[in-house]
């Protein structure tokens, strides 16, 4: 790191966790919070912050049985993410219902996070990095582009009036909103995880029972290798990775950070 950008980033720093009081984590499915971002779901609300997780989809795709309609696999999932959403000690978990792997826009599910986030109120969202080189599925990438959109959104009055969304007179919208991206491919924040945390993690994405099969042993295998290599990072037994942006770095800052 250079000295000018060392500079700047004291002047405008990277997000601290530590800090944070009210916290969003957008996943684009059932599961993918827990698998991305899970641990740091757990000590957050260690912590004491008001944690809450909002589900883009409705996980009415993620089967291979001939015999699982869509109705029923997301009412299923939805059961799913309310239970490891509570396992971890969430406040709320909601499961928007767009349909996984369905014909839905980027512009209705953004003003759908917007709403979410005026009543929240969050100092930080978590979502993933709509810029992953290697992310194919759809509702990863919409997900992912419309937190990122909202969260600008939401903290202007007058833009969410446009989105059709009512404020109640005096309502104050949140400023200064950190973004934090998981499955990210370019990580400057890395969390650490003591080993009862990473085991919550392990604990909830395995209460998505409806997604797990053999497959999931390889998957397990590098969630544990990749937690060990964050918390080196961390220094720390294990640990979590995301590219951060604090209030300022989200809107004209050109720095690689």
């Amino acid at each position: 790191m250079g000295l000018m950008l060392r500079l700047l980033l004291k002047a405008a720093p990277l997000p601290d966790y530590k800090k944070f009081k009210r916290v969003l984590f957008i996943g684009p499915h059932p599961d993918d919070i827990e698998i991305g971002a899970g641990g740091t779901a757990r000590k957050l609300v260690l912590l004491g912050a008001e944690v809450y997780f909002l589900i883009a989809s409705d996980g009415g795709a993620g089967s291979l049985d001939p015999g699982m309609t869509s109705e029923k696999l997301a009412a299923i999932r939805k059961k799913e993410a309310l239970a490891a959403g509570a396992f971890l000690g969430v406040k709320a978990t909601e499961v928007l219902a767009f349909p996984d792997g369905g014909d839905y826009s980027v512009e209705a599910l953004t003003t759908e996070i917007v709403k979410r986030i005026v009543r929240i109120k969050p100092d930080a969202v978590f979502c993933p990095d709509p810029l992953l080189p290697t992310e194919t599925h759809p509702d990863h990438l919409k997900t992912a582009e419309a937190a990122r959109r909202a969260i600008p959104l939401a903290q202007f009055p007058l833009a969410v009036k446009r989105r059709g969304i009512e404020l109640e007179e005096g309502d104050k919208l949140p400023q200064g909103i950190n973004l934090l991206y998981y499955y990210t491919a370019r990580p400057n924040i890395y969390i650490p995880l003591t080993k009862a945390e990473q085991e919550a993690k392990i604990a909830a994405i395995k209460m998505h029972a409806s997604q797990i099969d053999e497959s999931f042993e390889g998957i397990f295998r590098y969630l544990n290798f990749k937690s060990k290599s964050y918390g080196w990072k961390a220094r720390a037994k294990h640990g979590e990775a995301f590219y951060g942006l604090g209030p300022l770095h989200q809107h004209c800052f050109p720095e690689k950070i």
